[in-house]
Protein backbone atom coordinates (compact mmCIF):
# COMPACT_ATOMS: atom_id res chain seq x y z
CA UNK A 1 0.00 0.00 0.00
CA UNK A 2 3.27 2.23 0.66
CA UNK A 3 4.12 1.83 -2.91
CA UNK A 4 0.65 3.60 -4.12
CA UNK A 5 2.08 7.21 -2.85
CA UNK A 6 5.74 6.95 -3.82
CA UNK A 7 6.96 7.94 -7.14
CA UNK A 8 5.89 10.68 -9.79
CA UNK A 9 2.50 8.27 -10.44
CA UNK A 10 1.94 8.63 -7.15
CA UNK A 11 2.25 12.14 -6.11
CA UNK A 12 0.28 12.72 -9.29
CA UNK A 13 -2.46 10.81 -7.18
CA UNK A 14 -2.00 12.41 -4.44
CA UNK A 15 -2.23 16.02 -6.01
CA UNK A 16 -5.53 14.95 -7.74
CA UNK A 17 -7.07 13.52 -4.39
CA UNK A 18 -5.96 16.68 -2.53
CA UNK A 19 -7.07 19.06 -5.56
CA UNK A 20 -10.65 16.95 -6.28
CA UNK A 21 -11.37 17.57 -1.77
CA UNK A 22 -10.53 20.90 -2.28
CA UNK A 23 -12.93 21.41 -5.36
CA UNK A 24 -15.73 19.50 -3.31
CA UNK A 25 -15.40 21.71 -0.37
CA UNK A 26 -15.91 25.11 -2.63
CA UNK A 27 -18.91 23.31 -4.51
CA UNK A 28 -20.37 22.77 -0.69
CA UNK A 29 -19.31 25.94 1.14
CA UNK A 30 -19.63 28.90 -1.62
CA UNK A 31 -23.01 29.92 -3.27
CA UNK A 32 -23.97 29.35 -6.16
CA UNK A 33 -25.72 32.54 -6.53
CA UNK A 34 -25.52 35.90 -4.79
CA UNK A 35 -28.99 35.22 -2.28
CA UNK A 36 -28.65 38.14 -0.04
CA UNK A 37 -30.15 38.49 3.08
CA UNK A 38 -32.90 35.91 1.58
CA UNK A 39 -30.21 32.56 1.33
CA UNK A 40 -31.21 30.68 4.16
CA UNK A 41 -34.63 32.11 5.39
CA UNK A 42 -37.77 30.07 5.22
CA UNK A 43 -41.69 31.62 4.72
CA UNK A 44 -45.05 30.69 5.24
CA UNK A 45 -47.69 32.77 3.14
CA UNK A 46 -50.27 34.56 4.93
CA UNK A 47 -51.85 37.32 2.21
CA UNK A 48 -51.70 38.23 -1.55
CA UNK A 49 -53.05 39.77 -4.27
CA UNK A 50 -52.84 43.53 -4.77
CA UNK A 51 -51.07 45.39 -2.10
CA UNK A 52 -53.90 47.77 -1.82
CA UNK A 53 -56.36 45.09 -1.01
CA UNK A 54 -54.40 42.04 -0.13
CA UNK A 55 -56.41 38.61 0.53
CA UNK A 56 -55.66 36.53 3.05
CA UNK A 57 -53.90 33.42 2.50
CA UNK A 58 -56.63 30.63 3.51
CA UNK A 59 -54.35 27.48 2.16
CA UNK A 60 -51.04 26.66 3.64
CA UNK A 61 -48.48 27.70 1.48
CA UNK A 62 -44.94 28.38 1.65
CA UNK A 63 -41.62 29.57 0.41
CA UNK A 64 -37.64 28.22 1.19
CA UNK A 65 -34.57 30.56 -0.16
CA UNK A 66 -31.22 28.16 0.13
CA UNK A 67 -27.97 29.92 0.05
CA UNK A 68 -26.51 27.83 -2.64
CA UNK A 69 -29.22 30.26 -4.98
CA UNK A 70 -32.19 27.56 -4.85
CA UNK A 71 -35.86 28.33 -4.06
CA UNK A 72 -38.59 25.97 -3.36
CA UNK A 73 -42.21 26.10 -1.90
CA UNK A 74 -45.98 25.24 -1.92
CA UNK A 75 -48.66 27.61 -3.14
CA UNK A 76 -51.50 25.65 -2.12
CA UNK A 77 -52.12 23.57 -4.73
CA UNK A 78 -48.35 22.33 -6.65
CA UNK A 79 -45.06 22.72 -5.34
CA UNK A 80 -42.81 25.11 -7.29
CA UNK A 81 -39.09 25.21 -7.50
CA UNK A 82 -36.09 27.68 -9.07
CA UNK A 83 -33.02 29.65 -9.09
CA UNK A 84 -32.97 32.84 -7.89
CA UNK A 85 -30.16 35.52 -7.29
CA UNK A 86 -31.10 38.74 -4.89
CA UNK A 87 -29.31 42.06 -4.23
CA UNK A 88 -30.40 45.01 -3.21
CA UNK A 89 -33.91 44.25 -2.80
CA UNK A 90 -34.28 42.70 -5.81
CA UNK A 91 -34.80 39.06 -6.73
CA UNK A 92 -34.79 37.45 -9.96
CA UNK A 93 -35.21 33.60 -11.22
CA UNK A 94 -31.89 32.45 -13.22
CA UNK A 95 -33.15 31.33 -16.21
CA UNK A 96 -36.52 32.59 -16.02
CA UNK A 97 -37.52 29.31 -15.35
CA UNK A 98 -39.81 28.34 -12.61
CA UNK A 99 -40.38 24.23 -12.30
CA UNK A 100 -43.54 22.87 -10.47
CA UNK A 101 -46.22 19.89 -10.22
CA UNK A 102 -49.60 19.66 -12.18
CA UNK A 103 -52.00 19.04 -9.47
CA UNK A 104 -55.35 20.13 -10.77
CA UNK A 105 -57.17 22.32 -8.16
CA UNK A 106 -60.46 23.85 -8.78
CA UNK A 107 -60.40 27.71 -8.31
CA UNK A 108 -63.49 27.98 -6.64
CA UNK A 109 -61.09 26.47 -3.71
CA UNK A 110 -58.61 28.24 -1.68
CA UNK A 111 -55.86 26.08 -3.11
CA UNK A 112 -56.87 26.28 -6.10
CA UNK A 113 -57.08 30.12 -5.92
CA UNK A 114 -53.76 30.76 -4.42
CA UNK A 115 -52.49 27.87 -7.28
CA UNK A 116 -53.51 30.27 -10.12
CA UNK A 117 -52.10 33.44 -8.22
CA UNK A 118 -48.62 31.97 -7.85
CA UNK A 119 -48.89 30.04 -11.59
CA UNK A 120 -46.49 32.49 -13.83
CA UNK A 121 -46.61 35.21 -11.22
CA UNK A 122 -42.96 33.43 -9.68
CA UNK A 123 -41.05 35.82 -11.52
CA UNK A 124 -38.38 39.04 -10.95
CA UNK A 125 -39.59 41.26 -8.82
CA UNK A 126 -38.77 43.47 -5.73
CA UNK A 127 -38.96 41.85 -1.89
CA UNK A 128 -38.84 44.06 1.12
CA UNK A 129 -37.23 41.98 4.45
CA UNK A 130 -37.45 42.32 8.01
CA UNK A 131 -36.71 40.61 10.89
CA UNK A 132 -40.26 38.43 11.32
CA UNK A 133 -41.93 39.73 7.56
CA UNK A 134 -41.17 39.12 4.03
CA UNK A 135 -42.86 41.34 1.13
CA UNK A 136 -42.65 39.86 -2.61
CA UNK A 137 -43.50 42.24 -5.14
CA UNK A 138 -44.02 40.79 -8.67
CA UNK A 139 -43.98 42.63 -11.91
CA UNK A 140 -47.83 43.23 -12.49
CA UNK A 141 -48.03 44.89 -9.01
CA UNK A 142 -48.93 41.89 -7.23
CA UNK A 143 -47.50 41.07 -4.20
CA UNK A 144 -47.09 38.15 -1.76
CA UNK A 145 -46.60 38.12 2.18
CA UNK A 146 -44.92 36.27 4.22
CA UNK A 147 -44.04 35.27 8.41
CA UNK A 148 -41.08 33.92 9.21
CA UNK A 149 -41.39 30.03 9.55
CA UNK A 150 -41.40 27.99 12.47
Amino acid sequence: MDGIWQGRGGRLLAAAFVVGLVAVALAVLIPDRETAELGGTSWTLVAYGPAAAPTAAEAPASITFETNGRFYGFDGCNQFFGNFRAAGGRWEIVDGEVGRTLAECDAGTPEGAQGAFFRGRLTDGSYTLTADRLTLRFADGQMAEYVRAE
